[in-house]
């Protein structure tokens, strides 16, 4: 399946150079992967808390759990998190980790009481700051090459098959403005300013290198916060509904260094070594609306059961890149070092819309010691649009969503269990599935102005937590630990050549997680 969406994209290739320049499917995804994030409490029962309610992080799940407040309170959140990842390439596996100390949570509730006899019993506010997606993380992966592919042999195929010829290449190398070029991407202008790709005139060709070895390396820094405001009521103590209104902030910065060890029979005395390294930043704002509702449908069972829907995020982005080839070691023309750089670029006010968000809850008290609960989510990432800064949709950008992703369920089962009146016990499993098609990919061509070629494919991710709280009159600390497991399919390139598969390094992510809120209920 995937060699027949490569042959439709080399045959179309011609008459897409201004769609080149859009955005692809792993922007989206970047901004719409799930996290779990939140309290100590929340973490600890895996975040199934929408239907309980009574905790700030249920302001982000079903906001009328806030509904569940019959008295103040205010929190702040802070963890220790050891993101890795192992990849195993050609025989070879890199591990790269980190730890880091972060500021997750800061809110607070107002719980006003209306009366005991009213309709309205409370009418409570809230606000709270959270880490929606903290993106720190790091990664390295290496290996060798038995077959001697390069994707140097990418970027010949690419122009060859857009009708580029070695002649024509060369004029454009030695116009003194390559990169305005809409017929060669810039990655091809890189590639030729150095030697990595060459214009063969004689035979009519482009000359490309033989790898023996590769490597990649990549540091991301930074994520997505948000500012929630939310009101609830609690009508008759038997419905409760509530509205959360966000505001996000994204900050995102990512380096990125792919190279090779190459060859080249024709060119007997030179084996350099590439450097493709990429700068990359992502910033912007967003805002979205939640609606909840919990409901106690039997008045004297604890049983309740709970309905949000979360309207897409809407976002504002900007994004600025650089990117510089290197080819070390080339001697050709009497130079050791090859290098050219594109610049940074910004391409701005363009926007993105996430998409709708359902989530079904139910929980259930047993007598005044135990606490369950468990929900359900769904959002259809597929039907997630970018558009420009007027409103309209970026077609070819959309097109690739609806290709590479698809809809994810959530499932969220939590339990907590009051072994003294001071001491609570939590446990709780998240499960989220895979954003991404197997088949999704990434690809170089005419006119596009992007130069990070690399991908990773995450499948589903699972989520163990357990957690312990203790409280202390109106103070109250809790602390929670969560490991989190997602295998994943790493491309440093996706191969444009039909007869060779792509360079794919398996890989592992783990992250151990330490959460500690302090309280305060008065």
């Amino acid at each position: 399946m995937k060699s027949i969406y490569k042959l439709s994209l080399l045959a179309c290739f011609g008459g897409l150079s201004l769609a080149a320049r859009a955005q692809t499917s792993y922007t989206a995804g970047l901004l719409m992967e799930n996290q779990l994030n939140g309290t100590a409490r929340f973490m600890g029962m895996g975040g199934a808390m929408s239907a309980l309610g009574a905790d700030l992080s249920t302001m982000s799940t079903n906001p009328a759990g806030m509904g569940l407040y019959r008295s103040n309170d205010v929190a702040l959140t802070m963890s220790w998190f050891n993101p890795s990842s192992k990849a195993e390439f050609n025989g070879e596996s890199n591990k790269a980790k980190m730890s880091k100390f972060s500021f997750d949570q800061i809110g607070f509730v107002y719980s006003g009481k209306m009366g005991n006899l009213t309709a309205v019993r409370f009418l409570n506010f809230g606000f709270s700051y959270r880490k929606v997606n903290n993106l720190n993380a790091d990664f390295d992966m290496e290996g060798a090459m038995p077959g001697g592919e390069s994707f140097s042999h990418n970027i010949r195929a690419n122009m060859l098959a857009a009708g580029n010829t070695p002649a024509d290449f060369n004029n454009v190398l030695d116009s003194g403005e390559p990169f305005s070029d809409p017929n060669y991407s810039w990655l091809s202008i890189l590639a030729g300013n150095t030697g990595y790709v060459m214009g063969d005139e004689q035979n009519d060709d482009f000359t490309a290198w033989g790898a023996d070895r590769m490597g990649f390396h990549s540091e991301n820094r930074g994520g997505i916060n948000a500012y929630d405001f939310n009101v609830a009521l609690n009508i008759k103590d038997r419905v409760y509904l509530g509205l959360t209104v966000g505001v996000y902030d994204v900050d995102f910065d990512r380096y990125s260094c792919f190279y090779e060890n190459l060859y080249n029979a024709g060119l007997t005395n030179e084996s350099p070594t590439m450097f493709l390294e990429n700068w990359y930043s992502l910033n912007g704002s967003g805002l979205d609306a939640k609606l909840g509702v919990i409901v106690r449908p039997m008045e004297y069972s604890p049983l309740r059961i709970g309905l949000a829907v979360h309207t897409p995020i809407w976002y504002n982005l900007s994004d600025t890149y650089e990117a510089t080839m290197t080819m070390e070691g080339f001697t050709q023309g009497n130079q050791s070092v090859w290098q050219s750089g594109t610049g940074f670029v910004g391409w701005y006010d363009y926007n993105f819309r996430t998409p709708w968000k359902f989530n079904v809850s139910a929980a259930y008290t047993f007598g005044q010691n135990v606490a369950v609960d468990a929900e359900y989510e769904y959002a259809d990432y597929s039907s997630a649009k970018f558009s420009d800064h007027d409103g309209y949709e970026l077609d070819y950008s959309n097109q690739l969503i609806k290709e590479d992703l698809k809809g994810v369920h959530t499932f969220r089962a939590g339990v907590e269990a009051r072994l003294l009146d001071d001491i609570s016990l939590r446990a709780g499993y998240n499960y989220t599935g895979a954003l991404y098609d197997e088949a999704a990919y990434k690809y170089d061509m005419p006119g596009s102005t992007a130069t990070d070629v690399d991908f990773m494919n995450n499948y589903e991710a699972h989520n163990l937590s357990l957690g312990l709280g203790l409280r202390f009159g109106g103070f109250y600390a809790d602390v929670a630990y969560v490991y989190t497991h997602q295998k994943a399919d790493f491309h440093p390139y996706s191969n444009m050549i039909f007869s060779e598969p792509d360079p794919i390094a398996k890989v592992t992510h783990a992250n151990n997680r330490g959460i500690l809120t302090l309280g305060y209920r008065f």
